[in-house]
């Protein structure tokens, strides 16, 4: 029974505690664990059908026909015991155990290969919470590769395992679909909670690598809640980007920050929902690139729709100053950084109105231009039964309190060689449509 209270732990930690030349082969029917209310008493159930377990060359093989070592789980803080029907078993425990960061875990219908060297789990479940973080994973196949692997490194020497199997997935995993032949995607649920702030990421996942510094995804869908406030849905999203080698812990904010400064991301198409300001992106996406502090976005196509207009654009080709500590979640973060340095072209920008008879507004090859937050911009409007090329200079100002863009026109090229900015404030005032868009003198306010 000692080898039986040992497959109790690793089972439910997951954690290599065991002496080297340990390994376990177990399928389990239903793990559950609750954490007492005060930390002490019955905490859930394990019930499987059969464990190989060796310890040092000593073999166990276990099989449980007829349920006989199914158990009951009991907790202390440096307790944890089992009650079957042979009896009660148990063993100490260390207070810093990740038993006593557990909240609530759940496994069904799964198999559990753990070694020195990996840790290979499939399943039809998996839930687990802890005081900020919630994940669950069904249909899933999640290996882990241990540093010691000869694997993962061809020219290492093999050495004892780590003490925490778990801190190695953040260094080499896989995460897929594989738990039947049949099946391609994994369905994924996290939820964060950090500084007040709430997100939660949703996911079919075709493959989901973790490596010492990078992060490769193919996910069929995908969808990010920022509060409650600000959802992003994506579908046919291909990344490839940086991770922070000291990870250890699933930390969705440290990971985002990480990997948004060396990214790429292949054509997809997303939509962004603004609930606060009741407006909705649509975004036919080409590629998205981050690299050496430059943002490069390629668009087919966007839709920017609010309550009283929308926009639509083709051809859209970006790229600006990225900075380290920026978010390119936060339009915020990305107006100051496209405003200290960024070029923008527009294939064909159209505007309509929602709500008075305005007629509708276009622009054609659109080009501006942003330096230390001077501008120029370049575009045709078409006049008098011909396209004419403009062009206007100005500087902008961005308050990021407000939300609110400001860009003062200090000079103009219109057609016939005419350089009234009054002139251009004139049809400006007329065919802006958005109520959004504020004009005084050569200030044009923009209130996002």
């Amino acid at each position: 029974m000692k080898y039986f209270s040992s497959l109790m732990v690793i089972l439910f930690s997951l954690t290599a505690l065991a002496e080297t030349k340990f390994s376990v082969d177990v399928s389990i029917d239903k793990l559950t664990y609750q954490k007492p209310l005060k930390g002490v008493g019955k905490a859930g159930i394990l019930n499987f059908k059969s464990a190989n377990i060796v310890n040092n060359g000593i073999v166990l093989n276990v099989d449980n026909v007829n349920k006989y070592f199914d158990s009951q789980i009991f907790i202390r803080p440096t307790f944890l015991g089992f009650t079957t029907q042979f009896g009660n078993y148990g063993f100490a425990i260390e207070e810093a155990s990740i038993l006593n960061q557990i909240n609530q875990t759940e496994l069904q219908n799964a198999k559990l290969i753990l070694d020195d060297y990996q840790l290979n789990l499939s399943g039809q479940f998996f839930s687990f919470t802890n005081v900020d973080t919630s994940v669950k994973l069904k249909n899933f196949l999640m290996y882990c590769q241990g540093t010691g692997s000869p694997l993962a490194d061809t020219n290492a020497v093999v050495e004892a395992p780590s003490a925490d199997i778990v801190k190695n997935c953040f260094s080499f995993m896989t995460l897929n679909g594989s738990y039947l032949p049949t099946n391609t995607v994994a369905d994924i649920e996290y939820e964060g909670f950090k500084n007040n702030d709430k997100t939660f990421l949703q996911s079919q996942v075709r493959s989901f690598d973790l490596r010492k510094n990078l992060i490769n995804a193919d996910l069929a869908t995908a969808k990010i809640v920022s509060n409650d406030d600000f959802i992003i849905n994506a579908t046919n999203v291909k990344l490839d980007c940086d991770k922070d080698e000291d990870l250890t812990e699933l930390d969705f904010e440290k990971i985002k920050k990480t990997c948004s400064n060396r990214l790429k991301l292949n054509p997809m198409q997303a939509s962004l929902v603004d609930k606060k300001q009741k407006s909705t992106f649509f975004l036919d996406i080409n590629n998205i690139v981050v690299k050496n502090k430059i943002l490069y976005m390629g668009l087919n196509s966007a839709t920017l729709s609010g309550t009283e207009s929308s926009t639509y654009l083709t051809n859209v080709l970006l790229n600006c100053r990225k900075e380290v500590d920026s978010d390119l979640f936060e339009i915020n973060h990305v107006l100051r950084d496209c405003l200290s340095y960024g070029r923008l072209s527009i294939g064909l920008m159209r505007s309509d109105n929602k709500i008075d008879d305005k007629k509708d507004s276009s622009n054609k090859n659109l080009v501006i231009n942003l330096d230390s937050r001077k501008l120029v911009l370049q575009t045709l409007i078409h006049f008098l039964g011909f396209d004419h090329k403009i062009t206007i200079y100005g500087k902008t100002a961005f308050d990021e309190n407000q939300k609110k863009l400001s860009l003062e026109i200090t000079n103009t090229r219109l057609p016939f060689g005419i350089t009234s900015v009054k002139l251009l404030m004139y049809f400006l005032r007329k065919d802006l449509i958005s109520k959004d868009i504020k004009i005084q003198d050569n200030i044009i306010t923009i209130s996002l």
